[in-house]
Order: structure tokens, then sequence, then C-alpha cells
């Protein structure tokens, strides 16, 4: 039973670390695309030799990776390939605009009364499973029973995740775990609970019953849901503000997102940026939303293109990232009221306070939401940025306005919704919220 959970965790880890969904190892691997699904979830004890060595071809596996895979697909348990899976790989240690988190969250669960378990919760695409992994291989010295790793997928129960959490740790099942993580903390990984956010909690608040020196570190698009979780909102990388003037890049460089651009952009161009890039960088990265993984698709398309092109193609229907695609993901999990709460803050374009929130979120007839919830909420699941010391204001990013402004017009909302900011009138004299 081990060996054959282990296969299954192998094999979706090396998956998931090659960047391809089960459908397109399939094709890549010329086999059924159930095939990969009943191997992933354990259904088949064991692959044939032929399907093993294409899978392997397939996700391009050498040395020890290769060796350790072909045995695992044989039934023979390798027990340093499974003890922390995720952390065979090298991870990308240098994740710009991400210090003051990663320090933070290494603070955290190197403490002994550090929370017993936190959420890494933000929109798709904002780099939660890569800030989650720098700081999971930073605290592998700190956890002597061990680290280990284990990805939710969309049809995940609970049983077949705790046969992986075991398998991660290397014993054969999840009622042996007290036993052999009694001698020191151990520190589980949980990639995607939102993927199927029912299993993943019943999972983990049982390992968290049974194991009491267990603590976790999970992703998703929404939290986990279990005793003694803390979330951790995962923001977009701050981008330059719309009327900042900017002549050199260097004015521009203290904004994460243009880091990030300028840094995967020059693994595609050799040459300088020029003068006349730089008002569509800033442009680019706003359009964007901050967005990691928007902002690192684009910036490889500068190997045959200027910036201002690239910005081009993002202003109409040829953009390469679906962004509203992606903010629907997270969309979709809220309530209905919540989300007719976010398409109507989508009227304010800068910043606001939670006063103008409550104005604006006012019914007809005087039934006032729980804003100060609403707010957390939607600042928890990556929607919403905050800043200030005693004055907090609050702002969507574009991609995030620009998704709900759409939303309120298909539902018919947006003109209300117009009249509605509108009517706030003199609450505006700031300049706080305006929309052009």
């Amino acid at each position: 039973m081990a060996s054959d959970q282990g296969f299954a965790v192998l094999l979706r880890n090396h998956r998931r670390r090659a960047g391809l969904t089960q459908e397109e190892l399939a094709v890549r691997a010329a086999i059924g695309v159930r095939t990969v699904r009943d191997l992933e979830r354990g259904r088949v004890a064991r692959p044939q030799r032929t399907t093993a060595e294409l899978l392997m071809r397939a996700l391009g596996l050498t040395g020890t990776d290769r060796d350790d895979f072909l045995a695992a697909a044989r039934g023979r348990l390798i027990r340093d390939a499974l003890d922390t899976p995720f952390l065979r790989s090298t991870p990308t240690d240098d994740l710009i605009g991400r210090d003051d988190d990663i320090a933070e969250l290494v603070a955290r669960f190197s403490a002994d009364d550090g929370p017993r378990g936190s959420t890494l919760a933000g929109v798709a695409g904002v780099g939660k499973t890569s800030l989650a992994g720098v700081v999971a291989h930073r605290l592998a010295g700190k956890y002597p029973g061990g680290v280990a790793g284990v990805a939710v997928g969309d049809y995940s129960t609970a049983g077949e995740l705790l046969g992986s959490v075991a398998a991660g740790f290397g014993v054969a099942s999840a009622q042996d775990l007290p036993g052999h993580l009694a001698g020191g903390p151990a520190l589980l990984f949980v990639d995607g609970v939102d993927r199927a956010p029912a299993a993943a909690g019943e999972a983990l608040a049982g390992l968290l019953e049974r194991v009491p020196r267990l603590r976790f570190l999970a992703t998703g698009r929404q939290p986990a849901g279990v005793a003694g979780e803390q979330v951790w909102p995962v923001a977009p990388l701050l981008t330059p503000p719309e009327r900042m003037p900017a002549a050199t890049v260097g004015e521009l460089m203290p904004y994460p997102a243009v880091g990030l651009f300028l840094e995967r952009l020059g693994r595609v161009r050799r040459t300088r940026l020029a003068p006349h890039e730089i008002a569509p960088l800033a442009a680019l990265v706003r359009r964007l939303g901050g967005l990691p993984l928007a902002i690192e698709l684009a910036a490889a398309r500068g190997r045959v293109l200027t910036i201002a092109e690239i910005l081009g193609g993002y202003a109409g229907s040829g953009d390469v990232v679906p962004l509203p695609v992606v903010v629907a993901q997270t969309y979709r999990v809220l309530a209905p009221a919540e989300q007719r709460a976010l398409r109507l803050l989508a009227m304010f374009r800068h910043r606001w306070s939670r006063e103008l929130a409550e104005a604006l979120l006012d019914t007809a007839d005087g039934d006032r939401p729980d804003v100060v919830h609403l707010l957390d909420r939607l600042v928890a699941l990556g929607l919403l940025s905050v800043s200030g010391e005693g004055a907090m204001r609050f702002r969507l990013p574009a991609a995030v306005r620009d998704f709900a402004t759409a939303r309120a017009a298909a539902e018919g909302e947006l003109e209300e919704a117009r009249k509605r900011h509108a009517r706030l009138g003199p609450d505006l004299a700031s300049g706080e919220g305006v929309v052009p």
C-alpha cells in the first residue's frame, strides 16, 4: 500500500513540477488521460513498465529522479524520495517583492508558540505556491520530524489525502503517523486546499487532532477552515501609481511588479529598455494587476515584441493571460451578497475608507451589511488590498475592479451602481473613490 500510494504522490508532484495538467501529460506520454487520473488517485496498483517509461520520458526525468520513479512504479518504496518529495526540487529562492512575507512566515513557523497552521490565500496566479515552497524549504532544518507535501486535486477525498500524507512521511498509512512523528515536530505543506475544501478540511482537522506536533502550511483561494488556522493574504505585487511620471527605469524599480517583469524580460531579451518603453512598462504591469503569473507570461513575449506591442495585446480581446478568468476563479467562492458588494465597490477607482464603503453599500431600506467582515473576507481572498496606519485605506487591484465592473454590467446593475456612487457627494471631497 505504501508503495502504491508513493508512486501516486511521485507522479502527481512531478507532473505539477513540470507545469502540466493531467490531460497535457497524457497527450505528451501518448496514453489515456483516465490512466493518468487512476494512477494519481492510487486506483491502479502499479503501472505497466511501458506506461511508466512513457510517463518518465514525458516528464523529462533524469538521474536519481528517473531511477526513483521507475523503482516506485515497480512497487519498491524509496524512502528518501518520499520523506519530503517536494523538497527534492530546487525552490525559486529569489521571489521578487516577497522578502517581508518570507521572513515573517519563517519566523512564525520557527517559534514554539507560532501558529498550528497557516493558509496563504489569494487569487490564482498571485504566487501562493511559490511563496509557500520557499518558506517550506527555509524551514526544513527546524522540523526534525520531517517536512512533507501533498497537492490537493479537484476530486480528492479525505482518505486519498491522508494516504498521500502518510506516503510523504514514508509510512504505510495515516494511522502510523502519530508514532512516526513522535520524535519531533513536523511540517505538512498542502497545496490547493480550495480544490476540494471539504476533503482538505476533514483530512487536516483529523491530522492535527491525532498528531499534536504536526503543523501545516497551506495554499488556496480561500482558507482551509480548520481550528488554529491563521490566514495569510497574498496580495499582488505593488505597481506604480497611475499618475506617476517616470523618466528612467530606476524610478520604477522600487515597485516589485516592474522588477519581476524586467527580470523575466532579461531572460529572453539582451538589449536594454529603450526610453520610449518606460511609460508602456508602467502601464503594462498595472494592466496585469501585479499578478506574477500574468507578468511572467507577458514578459516572455518580449522576445519578439516591444513593451508597447505587448501592452497593445492586452488592450482588447488579444489578452494572452485571461485575467477575467483568473479573478473569476476566486469570485466564485464568494456568497451572492458578497459578489454584489464587490460589484458595487468596483465603482471606487482610487483608495477609499471603511466609512465610504459603508455608505456605498447601505441598501435602500437601511439594512447595512457587516462591512468590516466583508472587507476582511475580501482581503483574505486577495481581492482587496489595504494600506495605512491608523486610517486604513482600501483599493481593488485593477484586474479585480475591471472584472467586477464587467460583472455589474452583465447583471444590469452598472447604471444603478454609478448612481449610488454619485449620491455619496461631499464624502468624496478628499478625492478618494472618484470614478472617471
